[in-house]
């Protein structure tokens, strides 16, 4: 079975470099006319969802539930965006495949509490309720294809097969548009989609001292920190000295924000001073992102990142491999001692 596998990925693999060949090469991805002219008809309720969002929330947190949820680039202040900048923040407050995974893998943490079968349709629901708010999106689509795939596997208990069809999706999607091999959504989706779905369950069953719904948020984000870093650094050219830990304070609010923002706007459509009551939950949380951002804001913590070899950003990802291959040997001798 092993070797089918890896022989399959082999001939994806062949067939996309065939692919690439074809194109004369790889070039910066084109927009889709098609999903683009599908997305654009969604465009005056997303317009007026931020309407009510800047009607119901003040600035810049209203900005950062429509760029969030919505996928609209409202323009936020000019210390805000700098501050987010210098705490190395940035990547968050847009509409992401990063931030759908988040999503994706705090609602599969409440298989514990429904079931897996029901976690696993709501959080299909909710992840297609996301590509419609987004406009459809192409970046949110390859991320909800790439997570709902690999997530069924997980959910119906075959674990050990997610990574197989993450690969595998993710190479169908690259012969479909090698270019996409070029865009830094798809390179943090994909990456993003590895850390909760393979990287955070090795990780989760060392944090047992901590409950479990703030284990299960800060295993998933902190795993989803871990691989998404180095395309952070290398594409933006900036680190900040406190931005592990400001993302750390910060990204478990995400998937709640989405989520109640979500459900903000579709209360809004039947009684806006319910929605308005009802905003108040991810207007505390959306508040304290502020403020974590505000309080780290220290431009003499903020580094340029040049230029660094692919050499020492495989290293990286090597040294994860061995982590990940440790944490998992010795949770399967672990479960084993219990049987």
């Amino acid at each position: 079975m092993l070797n089918s596998r890896i022989f399959l990925i082999l001939l994806l693999t062949f067939i996309l470099i065939l692919r690439i060949q074809s194109l004369g090469g790889l070039h910066e991805p084109e927009p889709d006319p098609f999903l683009e002219e599908i997305g654009s008809k969604f465009e005056s309720q997303r317009n007026y969802l931020s309407k009510v969002s800047q009607a119901i929330l003040p600035q810049p947190q209203a900005a950062l539930l429509t760029g969030m949820v919505l996928g609209v680039k409202e323009d936020l202040p000019f210390e805000f965006k700098k501050a987010l900048s210098n705490t190395s923040t940035m990547h968050i407050v847009v509409v992401s495949g990063q931030n759908l995974t988040l999503l994706g893998g705090f609602l599969l943490g409440l298989a514990p509490l429904i079931g897996r079968k029901k976690t696993l349709i709501v959080t299909l629901i909710f992840l297609i309720f996301y590509s419609v708010f987004t406009g459809l999106q192409i970046p949110v689509l390859r991320a909800v294809l790439m997570f709902g795939l690999a997530s069924i596997a997980q959910i119906l208990g075959r674990a050990d097969d997610s990574p197989w069809v993450l690969m595998l999706t993710a190479l169908a999607m690259l012969i479909y548009n090698p270019s996409w091999l070029l865009s830094i959504s798809f390179q943090l989706s994909f990456l993003a989609t590895v850390g909760v779905i393979i990287l955070a369950p090795a990780l989760i069953e060392h944090f047992n001292f901590l409950p479990n719904l703030i284990k299960q948020d800060l295993v998933v984000t902190t795993a989803a920190q871990i691989m998404v870093f180095p395309i952070i650094a290398v594409n933006f050219h900036q680190m900040s000295i406190f931005g592990i830990l400001v993302n750390s304070l910060i990204l478990w609010t995400v998937p709640i924000i989405m989520l109640t923002g979500m459900a903000t706007f579709l209360i809004s459509i039947i009684n806006i001073w319910l929605a308005e009551l009802f905003g108040l939950i991810p207007g505390v949380l959306l508040t304290y992102f502020v403020y974590i951002v505000d309080a780290f804001n220290q431009p003499w913590a903020n580094m340029y990142v040049g230029r660094i070899s692919w050499i020492v950003w495989i290293g990286y990802y090597l040294i994860i491999l061995g982590i990940y291959l440790t944490l998992r040997k010795r949770n399967t001798l672990k479960s084993e001692s219990q049987n």
